[in-house]
């Protein structure tokens, strides 16, 4: 396995990008205009001024573009609807739009849900942070709300010459990995599908089918320019996240000083997503991964076990109930949601140097966290669920290491329930270990979404 995560990353970097013949009476794939942006309906939207150089594709630059769209299309076996538009930026203009896309309802939730439970500096600058982040990993991205694609233009030019073989053969795969984006927009649903409404559990599922889907695609490319099937891959693929650190796929001098909670779900999406995508691609090919877009995994952890999302074992659905005494005691419930397993391994692995713990996470079977604030004060109580009564007991020990050891936070295990408390007073406690006692005792003869689920194909 080892040999086979070396040859993956030296197929990122090394292999020949596949040309496919050019058919006859082919659609131009790249729309000739760029800087006034355009609809999906073909409509032209003029832009405000921003900072940065933008400007259209020169017709040299369409051609190398046309020819890995042509790769994207054969590789994924979609085709291309309709244009998309070409622009290329400087780092300046796509440092600009990636902060005009990073949504301030995003930023206040990440500061409030793990702000309060000691992920992240609730006082640091988070869209700052996030810009950084994704600035200093884009070479390129496809915008499925302007079905624009954007290349960076340093790497524009070393397309056409000014970089080295490896470098040019990687540009070449980042950009065949966004063009799939492109044909997800146009043939998926892509775009629509952004727009729903998802706890941050489901997110990050979606994500990973969307990120996966391009990466397995991106790696088809190469592997083909080796004359290696993908079907002789995905097996060491699905394996190899046990074997290869992720921050072999994804570095960066802003990244490594990130939180964990940061660079774990900016990563995930790519690696787990590859793995998952890597699997239900090996039971029906790209049909079945087709069908995974239209009917998505609803929880990280049919991500991280594929298996699970082949027998549609779900999240087991609740709320943290109303508290009296919580209210009274001037309390407001001002954000909720639910993490998922994913995003737990990074809670409960504080401790550790890897910063997450996957082994007590992986018994995940659902949460609800509740954050409240009185003026200044911040509090969480977070009900969570495990498929067995040895999983409680392994994530209630986890989540006791990393959980402060005040009397205002506690952690309280009762069957396959387990509660987390920070930052509430002591005399609000008991009210709310007796709600959590009723609840986990509401739930002991039920069976956990695992069991009896029936299988489903890809």
């Amino acid at each position: 396995m080892i040999r086979w995560a070396v040859g993956l990353v030296a197929a990122l970097c090394l292999s020949s990008c596949h040309r496919q013949a050019k058919p006859e009476s082919q659609p131009q794939l790249i729309a000739e205009q760029s800087s006034q942006g355009t609809s999906t309906d073909g409509s032209e939207e003029p832009s405000p001024p921003k900072p940065g150089l933008t400007r259209p594709a020169t017709s040299e630059e369409r051609a190398t573009i046309e020819k890995l769209a042509r790769a994207a299309e054969s590789v994924r076996q979609l085709r291309f609807k309709s244009r998309i538009t070409i622009e290329i930026e400087d780092e300046i203009a796509i440092a600009s739009s990636l902060h005009d896309q990073i949504e301030e309802e995003e930023i206040e939730r990440a500061r409030l849900l793990y702000g309060a439970l000691g992920l992240i500096d609730p006082e640091a600058d988070l869209h700052a942070l996030f810009a950084g982040v994704l600035g200093e990993q884009v070479i390129g991205y496809y915008d499925p709300k302007a079905a624009r694609l954007v290349i960076r233009d340093d790497v524009m030019h070393g397309l056409l010459g000014t970089l080295g073989p490896a470098e040019i053969q990687e540009a070449r795969l980042v950009l065949v990995h966004e063009l799939v984006h492109a044909l997800q927009d146009q043939r998926l649903g892509l775009g629509e599908s952004y727009d729903r409404e998802r706890t941050a559990d489901a997110d990050n599922a979606f994500r990973a089918v969307v990120e996966g889907d391009a990466t397995l695609a991106m790696l088809a490319n190469a592997l083909r320019g080796q004359g290696i099937p993908l079907s002789a891959a995905t097996r060491g693929i699905q394996e190899m996240g046990n074997y290869l650190d992720v921050n072999a796929f994804v570095r960066g001098e802003k990244l490594d000083e990130a939180p964990a909670i940061l660079r774990v779900t900016l990563v995930a999406p790519y690696l787990r997503g590859l793995q998952f995508i890597a699997a239900v691609h090996s039971i029906g090919g790209w049909p079945s991964v087709n069908r995974a877009h239209r009917r998505p995994p609803t929880t990280t952890e049919q991500i991280l076990h594929p298996e699970k999302f082949a027998a549609a074992e779900r999240g087991e659905l609740f709320e943290v109930s109303e508290i009296h005494a919580i209210g009274a005691a001037g309390y407001e419930r001002i954000a909720e949601d639910t993490l998922g397993e994913l995003e737990l391994s990074v809670y409960l692995g504080q401790d550790l140097p890897a910063e997450t713990n996957e082994a007590a996470a992986a018994g995940w079977a659902g949460d609800h966290l509740a954050v409240y604030r009185r003026a200044d004060e911040t509090a969480v109580i977070w009900w969570t669920t495990w498929d067995s009564e040895a999983d409680a007991v392994e994530a209630y020990r986890a989540a006791r290491r990393v959980t402060p050891k005040n009397p205002s936070s506690m952690v309280v295990r009762q069957g396959r329930a387990v509660l987390i408390v920070r930052d509430l007073p002591p005399r609000i406690r008991r009210p709310v270990r007796k709600a959590f006692t009723t609840f986990a005792r509401s739930i002991s003869g039920q069976h956990p979404p695992g069991e009896g689920a029936r299988d489903q194909a890809y």
